[in-house]
């Protein structure tokens, strides 16, 4: 586990894995079997444990850290292996990896209190990018507008803070259905 905790890491460290973890156990009859459970588990704890935000093969260097951890490459460490890739774009190969990617970015569900905290940590990760950070988050949070649709509102909002942009963070606000999740 303490690669889920180098100094590099804000938002992807142990927090984030913990998180992650509770959530499964929360939902674990969602899954439809102990094997889909177990799948759910090893995926959590494998799917960031490589993390470097300034490289773009993090999701394929966790997916191969995991292979070489494993004796045999049997059909549910294959499995396993796809789901760890899928967490990249948040693309599911599979009904199993698309549960996996919704926890993982159960975050945009969150209070705005959790979200202005995750949007501190990936800034924080990513600072290294300096100027250009802001084009590369803003590029990434509309690409999750056509994959999370009912989370449009949330998303918005991350928008709005990433670009600084008021009327963005306003228009995010103001078109939350539950206001009462917001805690401010």
């Amino acid at each position: 586990l303490s690669m889920w905790n180098e100094s590099h890491r804000y938002y992807h460290n142990q927090d984030h894995l913990n998180d992650l973890l509770n959530q499964i156990n929360e939902n674990k009859s969602r899954f439809g079997s102990q094997k889909a459970y177990e799948k759910m588990i090893i995926c959590a704890l494998f799917h960031d444990c490589i993390y470097d935000p300034m490289r773009r093969d993090n999701e394929e260097k966790s997916a191969e850290f995991f292979l070489n951890c494993c004796q045999e490459k049997t059909k549910d460490i294959l499995d396993i292996n796809q789901m760890i890739i899928d967490t990249k774009n948040h693309e599911s190969t599979e009904s199993l990896s698309k549960e996996f990617n919704e926890l993982d970015m159960n975050i945009v569900e969150r209070g705005f209190d959790q979200l202005l905290e995750w949007e501190r940590g990936i800034k924080q990760e990513y600072k290294g990018y300096g100027d250009y950070y802001k084009e590369g988050r803003l590029i990434f949070l509309e690409s999750l507008l056509d994959k999370y649709p009912d989370r449009v509102d949330k998303i918005l909002i991350l928008v709005g803070v990433a670009n600084q942009d008021a009327r963005l963070l306003l228009k995010g606000f103001i078109s939350l259905k539950d206001t009462s999740s917001l805690a401010v």
